[in-house]
C-alpha cells in the first residue's frame, strides 16, 4: 500500500456550510422563514421547528405559520433572532426540543466480516449485480491501493492504472482547482476531469471526504464503484445562453458531478451530491433567467447498462439525473438498465430521474421538497420520457404543495413520444400516490420484469430508513 501524507488535506466551506445549517434546525428539516416571517406548512399537519444554534422547539402545525415566539409558546434562545424550518408530515417522530450531542442517525460501525466497504460487491438488489456483477477494485493487490488527499495525488494514481484492479481512497476534500481558478473553458475541461478506468473503486475515507471543482467521468469502461464521497456539482465558468431551449430560452452548462457514459457494471453508493456552497441564488439574472452554472448531478447515457444508484443524498440542485441523453438516441432502446433505491432527494427541482428508453427500477427512495420554495422549488420527481420503461415501488414523496400524482410523476416527452411506468405501494404526503388517476395516466406496457430480487420495504418506513442510511460519511473505510 502506498501511504501518502495527510498534512496537505484541503478544507472547504462546503461542509462547514452544511453543519451550520444543521445546527439551526433538526436534521432533514428545511428552512422556511426567519423570525417574524411566515411558513406555509400546507393543508396537512407538519412538524415545524423554531430556534437557532442547537436550540429549538417543534410543534405540529398546518397552514400559514407565523415564525414567532407566540406561535411556538416558548423562546428557546432569548435575545437572538431565530429561524423556522419545515419537517415531515405528522406521523414521524418529533425531534427533541434540544438535539442530542450526536446526530440522530446511526453512527458508522465497523462492518461485519465480508462487508468491508472497499471490497464489497454491489448487492443483489439492483441492476449492477446482474450478469457478471460489479466488484470494482476489490481484487487489487497492495501496490494498486492508493491513499490520496490532493488533486495531483489523485491524478497520479489514476495514471498508474494498467487494466489491473485498483482502489483509491480519498482523505479530506480534494479541490481540482487548488492550483488556481480555471481561466478558460478549455482549461476547466482538462483540469476538472477525473476519468475512472475499468476495475476501479473510488471511495471516501472519513466523514469529510469529497471533491470540489471536479467532475467524475466513467466512460467506455466496465466494473467501477464510487462510494462515500461528497461531490460538489461543478460550476461551469462560462454557461451558454440557448434561445431555443424552451419557449423562453435557457442557460446551459457543460459539466455533471458524475457521468456514466457507454459503461457497464457501475455502482454509485452512499455519496452526497450538492450545489453547495455555490447555490443558484448566488448568480445574477441575464436574459431574464438566472445564469445557472450547474448541469446534472449524475447523468447516465449512451447505452450504459447494469448500473445501481443507491443510498445517495441529492440536494440543492435543479437538473438532477438524466437517464438517456436525447429522444434521437434510439440506440439506447433496450439498454440503460438502471436501479435507483434508498436515495434521498432533498430540495431537487426535477429529474429524479428523468428517463428515456431505459429499463429503470425506482424503489424505496425518499423525496422531500416544496413546490413554492424560493430556491430549488419542486417541479416533479420522476420524468417518464420517450420509451421509458419504469418500475416504481414503495417510494415516499413528502412534497409541500403537491396535491396529486401528476405533481411528482410527469410525462417528460411530447404527446407523440411517450413512455410507460407501473407503480405499487408509493405514498404522496402520507396517502396512496394515485397512479392511474386523471393526473397520472401512463401506459403500463413496460415489457420487462426484474431479473433480481429487491428487498423492498413499506413506503411508510422509507423516510426513517433513508435518513438513517443515505449519504456520504456513513461507511467506515480503513
Amino acid at each position: 500500500m502506498t501511504l501518502l501524507p495527510l498534512a496537505a488535506l484541503i478544507s472547504t466551506t462546503l461542509f462547514a456550510s452544511t453543519a451550520a445549517h444543521a445546527s439551526d434546525w433538526p436534521e432533514s428539516f428545511s428552512k422556511c422563514a426567519a423570525q417574524g416571517g411566515t411558513c406555509d406548512a400546507g393543508t396537512g399537519k407538519r412538524q415545524v421547528s423554531f430556534g437557532i444554534k442547537n436550540k429549538w422547539v417543534v410543534k405540529s402545525l398546518s397552514g400559514k405559520v407565523a415564525c414567532t415566539t407566540a406561535t411556538f409558546g416558548s423562546d428557546p434562545y432569548p435575545g437572538v433572532d431565530k429561524k423556522c424550518a419545515l419537517g415531515p408530515l405528522d406521523g414521524g417522530t418529533t425531534p427533541p426540543t434540544t438535539p442530542p450531542t450526536t446526530p440522530p442517525t446511526t453512527p458508522p460501525t465497523t462492518p461485519p466480516a465480508g462487508t468491508d466497504p472497499v471490497t464489497q460487491a454491489a448487492p443483489a438488489t439492483g441492476w449492477a449485480s446482474y450478469s457478471t456483477g460489479t466488484r470494482g477494485g476489490a481484487a487489487a493487490v497492495q501496490k494498486d491501493v492508493f491513499l490520496v488527499s490532493s488533486a495531483s495525488q489523485l491524478l497520479s494514481a489514476l495514471k498508474t492504472e494498467g487494466g489491473r484492479p485498483m482502489q483509491i481512497k480519498i482523505y479530506g476534500t480534494i479541490d481540482m482547482a487548488a492550483d488556481g481558478p480555471f481561466k478558460s473553458v478549455a482549461e476547466q475541461g482538462v483540469r476538472s476531469l477525473i476519468s475512472l478506468p475499468s476495475n476501479t473503486t473510488l471511495i471516501g475515507a472519513g466523514p469529510n471526504a469529497g471533491i470540489v471543482n471536479g467532475r467524475i467521468m466513467i466512460k467506455g469502461v466496465d466494473n467501477v464503484i464510487v462510494r462515500n464521497l461528497t461531490i460538489a456539482n461543478p460550476c461551469d465558468i462560462a454557461p451558454v445562453w440557448d434561445p431555443k431551449d424552451t419557449s423562453t430560452g435557457n442557460w446551459n452548462s457543460r459539466y455533471d458531478g458524475l457521468n456514466v457514459d457507454k459503461s457497464t457494471h457501475v455502482w454509485i453508493d452512499h455519496n452526497t451530491f450538492t450545489d453547495a456552497p455555490r447555490t443558484d441564488d448566488q448568480f445574477p439574472k441575464e436574459n431574464g433567467k438566472l445564469k445557472q452554472c450547474h448541469d446534472g448531478a449524475l447523468d447516465i447515457k449512451n447505452g450504459a447498462d447494469y448500473v445501481t444508484v443507491s443510498n445517495n443524498v441529492f440536494k440543492l440542485h435543479e437538473k438532477n439525473t438524466l437517464v438517456g441523453s436525447s429522444d434521437d438516441t434510439t440506440s439506447d432502446d433496450d439498454h440503460l438498465t438502471v436501479t435507483f433505491h434508498g436515495n434521498h432527494y432533498m430540495d431537487i427541482t426535477g429529474r429524479s430521474p428523468r428517463v428515456r428508453f431505459g429499463k429503470v427500477h425506482v424503489y424505496n427512495n425518499y423525496y422531500q421538497g416544496d413546490r413554492d420554495a424560493k430556491l430549488y422549488p419542486h417541479h416533479y420527481s420522476i420524468g417518464v420520457g420517450y420509451k421509458a420503461k419504469i418500475v416504481s415501488q414503495h417510494n415516499a414523496f413528502d412534497v409541500i404543495g403537491a396535491k396529486e400524482c401528476g405533481n411528482v410523476v410527469e410525462s417528460s416527452g411530447s404527446s407523440g413520444k411517450t413512455g410507460a411506468i407501473i407503480d405499487s405501494g408509493s405514498l404522496l404526503n402520507g396517502v396512496a400516490l394515485g397512479m392511474g388517476g386523471d393526473s397520472c395516466k401512463f401506459s403500463s406496457a413496460i415489457g420487462w420484469t426484474l431479473p433480481y430480487t429487491p428487498t423492498v420495504i413499506d413506503a411508510s418506513t422509507v423516510r426513517e430508513s433513508v435518513l438513517r442510511n443515505a449519504g456520504a460519511g456513513k461507511l467506515v473505510v480503513r
